[in-house]
């Protein structure tokens, strides 16, 4: 009974200090935040911080972990609403377009995460799995559309990438120019054009 109280309260604090790092991170970046401003944005001693990633580093693969988990249950939670795979995509790409509004710091620390790409293989593997676990959640449906009949015959990885490669790519125009174009009138316009590919006539 003491372990497990204490295991909870293990993963309490992490999920504390993971969350502080996700706000930190995305105001001052990877290279300007210490140890200490983790500890001030928590009221935790530097040294309980320590304790639980033993750099910033650690402290970095873990939020990019917490990250996609995160994104992840957010992306699930919307679509197990539905057994529709056209409804299913389209709130794939829906809420992967909402993240700018929703979850605006993450553009922040997901920089910071690429930046570290040939710095680290750590991290380098970490991106990796982000970057495939989205591919993976698209592919699914992409194979349920097409095995129910409802999308064409396709490479869906192919696919899976060509839709990634807009949605990402448009998101991250906005990020650094939120005047360049009108982000919801082109999110629509793009997801509506990925639903003509793919759909069968």
């Amino acid at each position: 009974m003491e372990d497990k109280k204490r295991s909870h309260i293990s993963n309490m604090r992490r999920s504390q200090l993971t969350k502080a790092a996700y706000r930190v991170v995305s105001r001052k970046g990877y290279y300007n935040f210490t140890i200490k401003d983790i500890s001030r944005e928590t009221g935790l001693s530097a040294g309980l911080v320590h304790y639980y990633f033993k750099d910033k580093h650690d402290l970095l693969l873990n939020l990019i972990r917490e990250t996609n988990a995160n994104i992840k249950e957010m992306l699930v939670s919307e679509m197990v609403k539905t057994e529709d795979p056209v409804v299913k995509i389209k709130t794939y790409i829906d809420q992967a377009f909402g993240l700018v509004a929703k979850e605006k710091e993450y553009f922040h620390v997901i920089i910071d995460f690429w930046s570290q790409v040939n710095r680290s293989n750590r991290m380098k593997q970490a991106n990796i799995k982000l970057f495939q676990s989205y591919r993976d959640e698209c592919v699914a449906i992409l194979k349920e559309g097409i095995q129910k009949g409802v999308f064409k015959e396709m490479d869906v990885n192919y696919m899976s990438i060509l839709i990634l490669s807009l949605v990402e790519g448009t998101m991250i125009q906005h990020f650094i120019d939120e005047n360049a174009f009108n982000y919801g009138e082109y999110s629509e316009k793009m997801r509506d054009q990925i639903m003509d590919i793919i759909l069968k006539k």
